[in-house]
């Protein structure tokens, strides 16, 4: 009954880890992303529990070495799961030992006369055995909350098999003779083990405490009235070593780390879409540029603007309206070779003197002397000064635009007469009050720095503002936050 039992339950075992198989993974690895293979061979020491007891006992010296005897095999593995394997192993072994019932109290031999006068000191038995079996193997600790992956495991193992075995019972005498043999018998068994395992590489090692459940009484060749089956054990040594060009043992894998890296990867992969570190209002997934200063205009792709198209982005761009093809600065300021304030794109008098009042080509405009002689009264004249922008709501004049107004300041001090006149100008942000105070700040701003700079006397110039009355662009409001000068 107890067999049946067993067997049975082993069987339901073997379906369930099958069937696990091929249920649907749900996204989950597979086995073939892991070496599942392994093969090696075991050496140890085994003991028969049976009827003619093994070892010695007080004073008996007669069979010191009865106790356990070597025992070697092979053995196959396939994990069906990280925790669950499946062995085939061989083992050949053999029992030995003696019958302490032949021996007197003092250990002395016994004469028996009418047996022709034989000395019997013990009966003692050999058996030559030879076992296969089928187990179901369980890793103890493979799947971890707390570890990645583990070398060590503890091992559980189940499972079904049979042993081929031949027992020989003599007398221990001079003279030794058979009493009995069984011959080669073959009959069904159940082993139990626990034991640990130990990885370094491809290679593990281990040793285990195996349990043999008999179903038959004469492994010692000797039935005895109401005895039990002849049960055995074996303490073995082990060596596995992996197969596979995968280099992932699944014995060796915690699942729990796989699916740990699956939900960090998709939660770096959610935060990455959902996420705008520069807050352009593009995804950093599409986000070719992350660190796009605050308040910019960007495309599709997250590039800041650049209107002119000189590689120097709308938010850095001194001048965002250069000629194509223009070569700027990394201000995105286009060359000016003679420094007269007209970019290199648009003068038409490349090397004009220093100080000389120019138009808006670049062309240098007479202005009068002071007898009056010499050209056009500096009062009439009509000539071009660049202008300067500013950030929106802001009167401050950006360090970029200080080489213009060393310009300007230059032609002020190399005509002495000259009069200018500074007006303000605004976006449309902000109420019509609000932006003609904001342009009047402007020039004023402009206005002390001559003063404080460069030492223009302050009755030279005259301030006044447009507030938001005289735009340049209709939609690029950076074009209109600046301040213009012209010629009195």
């Amino acid at each position: 009954m107890k067999k049946h039992f067993l067997l049975v339950i082993f069987s339901i075992l073997l379906f369930q880890t099958s069937f696990a198989q091929k249920a649907t993974n749900y996204g989950l690895p597979t086995g073939k992303e892991f070496d599942r293979w392994s093969f090696g061979l075991t050496l140890g020491l085994s003991h028969l529990l049976g009827d003619l007891l093994s070892g010695d006992e007080g004073n008996n010296r007669i069979l010191e070495q009865g106790n356990f005897n070597p025992s070697f095999g092979f053995q196959v593995n396939h994990q069906i799961s990280h925790s669950i394997g499946i062995r085939g192993r061989g083992l050949f072994t053999k029992f030995s030992g003696f019958d302490k019932d032949y021996l007197k109290a003092d250990g002395q031999p016994v004469f028996y006369p009418g047996k022709n006068d034989t000395i019997l000191t013990a009966e003692k038995f050999s058996t030559s055995a030879a076992e296969g079996t089928i187990d179901l193997t369980y890793n103890f600790g493979n799947i971890s909350f707390l570890n990645r992956n583990k070398n060590f495991h503890f091992v559980f193992t189940l499972g079904v098999g049979f042993v081929n075995y031949n027992a020989q019972v003599h007398t221990d005498s001079i003279n030794s003779r058979l009493l009995r043999e069984t011959g080669s018998q073959s009959q069904i068994m159940v082993p139990i083990g626990l034991g640990f395992k130990y990885k370094v590489n491809k290679v593990d090692i281990g040793m285990s405490m195996d349990y043999r459940r008999t179903y038959v009484d004469n492994l010692d060749a000797t039935i005895k009235t109401f005895s039990e089956n002849d049960d055995y054990i074996m303490l073995n040594f082990g060596v596995n070593y992996t197969i596979g060009k995968k280099k992932k043992p699944m014995e060796w894998i915690n699942p729990l780390e796989l699916v740990y890296n699956d939900l960090a990867d998709m939660k770096e992969k959610i935060e990455i879409i959902s996420g705008d570190k520069d807050k352009d209002g593009v995804s950093d997934l599409f986000d070719k540029d992350n660190s796009t200063p605050e308040g910019s205009k960007v495309y599709g792709d997250g590039t800041t603007v650049d209107t002119d198209g000189d590689g120097v982005p709308d938010s850095k761009d001194g001048d965002p309206f250069t000629m194509k093809g223009a070569i700027v600065d990394v201000n995105g300021m286009e060359n000016d070779t003679d420094k007269d304030g007209v970019s290199d794109s648009h003068d038409l008098e490349p090397d004009t003197k220093p100080g000389s009042l120019v138009n808006f080509q670049g062309v240098s405009i007479p202005v009068s002397t002071d007898d009056g002689k010499n050209g056009m009264n500096g009062r009439d004249g009509t000539g071009f000064l660049p202008s300067i922008f500013f950030d929106i709501a802001s009167a401050n004049i950006k360090p970029l635009y200080h080489d213009r107004l060393l310009v300007i300041a230059k032609l002020m001090k190399n005509n002495p007469e000259l009069k200018l006149k500074i007006t303000g100008n605004t976006d449309i942000t902000g109420s019509e009050p609000i932006n003609t105070k904001l342009g009047n700040r402007r020039a004023e701003s402009v206005k002390q720095h001559f003063v404080a700079q460069y030492g223009i006397d302050p009755s030279r110039m005259t301030t006044e503002t447009k507030g938001e009355k005289d735009p340049l662009a209709s939609k690029l409001n950076t074009m209109n936050r600046r301040v213009d000068f012209s010629v009195e």
